[in-house]
């Protein structure tokens, strides 16, 4: 499996074996060190996703929304699992890279810091502290490894136990678990509940 990806954003006449060869990465593109694509701009352009947790990049519909890609001819450095870590239209890539392992090993470091206070957190109660942290967490946009993993897993448990506090809460309750739960997968639902509940208490 290559280590690294390499995503090229745009529409150029010249076929693969030619935009490579200007690049200078193609040594390392034959020695299956790094894998190259072109992502041509979709006709029909589909909206990145909208929620809190990092998506799956390489798995994305449209590619150039979710990297966020707004002019052609730009190149995107990723890691094996797609997270990307250069972005621009330099074609001088070859330091970049060899930069890329380093960089994400650190903010792997940096999510496992967030992922284990959210759990000591969430063993002392302390949702709305967990759900910080991993909000926190989350912000590295990382996807793939161990450490992303363990935190998308804490988080949909610590939804899933939000979810179970809903059911036959009254408006106060469910105002402080909109509190709790503010800027997280759960807080439309909460939403909708206190509407209901005010409804039927009329």
């Amino acid at each position: 499996m290559c280590q690294l990806v390499v995503l090229y954003f745009g529409d150029r006449k010249d076929d693969d074996t030619e935009l490579l060869a200007k690049l200078d990465i193609a040594d390392e593109a034959t020695a299956g060190n790094v894998a190259c694509f072109r992502v041509p701009k979709p006709a029909d352009p589909q909206p990145a996703a909208n929620s809190i947790l990092p998506p799956d990049r390489l798995a994305s519909a449209d590619l150039w929304a979710t990297y966020g890609i707004e002019e052609a001819d730009t190149f995107v450095v990723a890691d094996r699992y797609g997270n990307p870590y250069f972005t621009g239209k330099d074609t001088a890539l070859l330091e970049k890279l060899g930069e890329v392992n380093k960089h994400f090993r650190g903010v792997r470091k940096e999510l496992k810091k967030n992922v284990e206070a959210a759990r000591q957190a969430g063993d002392d109660g302390k949702v709305g502290e967990a759900l910080k942290s991993l909000k926190e967490g989350f912000a590295h946009k990382l996807t793939g490894y161990n450490e992303a993993d363990d935190a998308e897993k804490l988080y949909n448990d610590l939804i899933k136990q939000g979810r179970e506090k809903l059911k036959g809460a009254d408006v106060a309750r469910l105002s402080e678990l909109a509190k709790t739960y503010k800027g997280t997968d759960l807080e439309g639902e909460i939403d909708a509940a206190i509407k209901a509940a005010k409804k039927d208490s009329n």
